[in-house]
């Protein structure tokens, strides 16, 4: 805690308690990806967070049916000038079914259901820090925090939307599952269509917020999940991707 946040790991829960700390590393990220304007680096910052949060957590829950406990409390949270932000971990801690191979394990908590696996899941990302990293960057950022929960409802889903299939019977109920955890009307942040870019169709989450990264150098017009679109939008977006993308009957689309 001596060093700069640029060069050592934090712990979240004193980076996310720092609003001096966090905003500088916000104005790096936005200048980095070309953007001064607060609101659009604090967008762009906050999805990098939070990515790097579910990418371990969400990843691991698809895959192996396993809580790896990324709380506040108990990561940290490496934030490089010219990096994306990583985790380390201060302590690890999982949750498993009994017959996991770790259950057992020091530092393992087995509980009988995918059920119980699943509201782990809920506590620890999103109760113990989703929530507060919401909180945080929304109080830099001012407004409202339902543009960053849109964020991290696409997020949230993207682990399972792209998962081999062999791997996930139903992908749609997955991302489904995913979403229930988050807090109530979050889930309506975002609508299940389909996309087959090439191997078959897999689910596609359509924003109902917009993460503004289509006012970077780099993207210069909307991509294919945006809010800004309308269907005939996104059907040219989809064209010039050389992609397909279509609504879904049966996916559990959210309705306004």
């Amino acid at each position: 805690m001596t060093l700069p946040p640029s060069i050592a790991p934090r712990p979240a829960v004193h980076l996310l308690a720092d609003a001096h700390a966090l905003r500088s590393w916000i104005v790096r990220y936005g200048d980095r990806h070309g953007s001064a304007r607060l609101p659009v680096a604090s967008a762009l910052a906050f999805k990098a967070y939070t990515w790097a949060l579910i990418d371990v957590a969400v990843g691991r829950w698809v895959t192996e049916r396993r809580v790896v406990d990324v709380s506040q409390s108990r990561v940290c949270v490496q934030i490089e000038p010219d990096g994306e932000p990583t985790l380390e971990f201060l302590a690890l801690h999982y949750t498993v079914l009994p017959d996991d191979p770790m259950a057992g394990e020091s530092g393992v908590d087995v509980v009988a259901t995918e059920r119980e696996v699943l509201d782990v899941l809920r506590r620890t990302l999103v109760e113990n820090h989703l929530v507060p990293a919401v909180e945080a960057f929304r109080s830099l950022r001012g407004g409202g925090p339902r543009p960053l929960w849109g964020t991290v409802a696409q997020s949230m889903g993207y682990p399972a939307a792209t998962a081999d299939p062999a791997l996930l019977a139903d992908r749609a109920d997955t991302v489904r599952q995913l979403l229930s955890i988050l807090p109530p009307a979050a889930d309506g942040l975002v609508e299940i269509a389909e996309l087959d870019e090439g191997q078959g169709w897999r689910p596609l989450l359509l924003r109902r917020t917009c993460c503004y990264a289509y006012t970077l150098p780099a993207y210069g017009q909307p991509c294919l999940t945006c809010c800004l679109l309308d269907d005939a939008g996104r059907d040219a977006v989809a064209a010039a991707d050389q992609v397909a993308w279509r609504r879904c009957e049966g996916c559990g689309l959210h309705t306004d």
